[in-house]
């Protein structure tokens, strides 16, 4: 994968490969210094690879990281914070002037009333509110009207940026261990997870599993398999 393969996020987002370090191997060199052993080929590497995953001998696989760039709305930035280990840094709306750039939805979810942090697909609930979609879209335009008539006015930048929406576009570089990567995507990749963070996710699970393929193997096969499992969704019997 070349530095800067993107996939397309939402209507204006995306999720960019910068770089990584370390290979499928690596991890498994790694779990072999503990008993002083040589390497033993690629097969019984995927082996011992899988034991490790399944075991929960995690520490090896904090020896690689991987790097991405990732443009999306702020209300999902306020949860990518939650994952404290990743090493994040982000646009700063201090120095930097923000975009006219605003997640849109196609539709609204209906609140769920069992998960008060869920919500549900509803076709028809969607054609009941299909007319707050543009009613936000104008909140939105309005409050970066807003926001330039501050800054032409001499407001700090810092200041200006009150009146804008968490629908508004950020940008970050994160950088994280595989181990701690897999359990950001064991979470996000969750049905319970909002769904747009669910697309986050998958756009970076995807370019994992291209550059660890052992690694994403034995994650879906063991960890997302017991997600699915505990959601009660029907799934296939690992042999």
């Amino acid at each position: 994968m070349e530095r800067g393969f993107s996939v397309p996020l939402f209507d204006k987002g995306h999720v960019r490969y910068l770089g990584h370090y370390g290979t499928d191997m690596t991890i498994v060199e790694a779990a072999r210094v503990s008993y002083a052993s040589e390497s033993k080929g690629e097969e019984l590497g995927k082996k011992l690879l899988m034991y490790l995953f399944k075991m929960k001998h995690t520490s090896p696989f904090e020896q690689c990281s991987v790097q991405f760039n990732i443009k999306m709305p702020i209300f999902c930035m306020r949860q990518f914070v939650r994952h404290r280990t990743f090493k994040l840094n982000e646009m700063s709306a201090r120095y930097t002037e923000m975009w006219d750039d605003f997640y849109e939805p196609i539709a609204f979810r209906l609140r769920d009333t069992k998960n008060k942090q869920g919500s549900l697909e509803s076709e028809a609930f969607a054609k009941e509110t299909a007319d707050l979609i543009q009613e936000y879209k104008d909140h939105d335009r309005a409050g970066y009207a807003l926001y330039q008539k501050g800054l032409k006015r001499g407001v700090a930048k810092e200041m200006a940026r009150f009146c804008l929406s968490v629908a508004n576009y950020t940008e970050i570089v994160i950088t994280a261990d595989l181990h701690n990567l897999m359990h950001f995507l064991r979470l996000r990749l969750d049905a319970h997870a909002q769904w747009e963070m669910r697309q986050i996710a998958k756009g970076m699970h995807d370019m994992v599993k291209d550059l660890f393929p052992w690694s994403l193997e034995a994650f879906d096969r063991y960890q997302m398999r017991m997600v699915d499992i505990q959601a009660g969704d029907e799934v296939e019997t690992t042999k």
